[in-house]
């Protein structure tokens, strides 16, 4: 039950945020010129498994996109966790699901000194 208190709590922080991270510019008027868009898109999330705490960001990621608001992918997380009360630093492999800017995710990790994967469920915000 604490897993499920934590990751409200961290959800709450994150959404918090969103009215300076969600804002996008407003649209600038172009002349008839194609104008080529560049931007980045990122996530800032957390997950939480038996004995295993983690901040994830987005990494690589290959997404099928259903509509605007649905896409269903798989990607990398790089991630800062505890686990056993132990910090480190590792990259995960997680399938995810964004809705909106939502992402659900469920982060795996190997751990080599026990050659053992440590898994977790997490949440986070994507911002533009």
């Amino acid at each position: 039950m604490s897993y499920v208190k934590f990751l409200l709590l961290a959800l709450l922080l994150i959404s918090s945020q969103s009215f300076v991270l969600g804002q996008e510019p407003a649209p600038q008027e172009t002349s008839g010129k194609s104008m080529v868009d560049f931007g980045l898109e990122g996530m800032l999330g957390v997950s939480v498994g038996p004995d295993f705490y983690a901040v994830n960001v987005g990494g690589p990621s290959l997404f099928l996109n259903i509509n605007p608001d649905w896409k269903v992918g798989v990607g990398a997380l790089p991630s800062l966790y505890v686990y056993e009360g132990k910090l480190g630093a590792r990259l995960g492999v997680a399938p995810r699901v964004d809705y909106r800017k939502l992402a659900f995710f469920v982060p795996f990790f190997h751990m080599d000194s026990q050659d053992q994967w440590v898994w977790s469920v997490g949440m986070g915000y994507k911002f533009h």
